[in-house]
């Protein structure tokens, strides 16, 4: 059974920083607060946790505001299976934040 999600996420568009192995999505918020160390929950796929998230970045095509979620991914098979599954449009579903003890 898949938990709650504590915030979802519009795809806008992706691109990756391969320097950093960094798969980075930009998009909107649709609802709840997306932080870092939340993972995507409800892709089967996808299991990713968020790294850090960067709000407010202007749009250069004079839009609205947009956020960018990065996740760091371990091998190229892993950033080609997710760059399969997350296109423009998708919904991510995120859970909430892991609490550190």
């Amino acid at each position: 059974m898949t938990p709650p999600s504590a915030a979802t996420f519009l795809v806008r568009g992706i691109f990756v920083l391969g320097t950093r192995s960094l798969f980075i999505v930009l998009g909107t918020v649709v609802s709840g607060e997306v932080r870092a160390k939340q993972r995507v929950i409800g892709l089967a796929g996808m299991d990713a946790e968020v790294q850090s998230v960067e709000a407010n970045l202007l749009d250069v095509n004079g839009g609205a505001a947009q956020t960018a979620l990065t996740f760091r991914y371990a091998k190229q098979a892993q950033l080609a299976q997710w760059q399969s599954l997350v296109t423009e449009g998708t919904t991510l579903s995120l859970g909430a934040a892991a609490e550190r003890r």
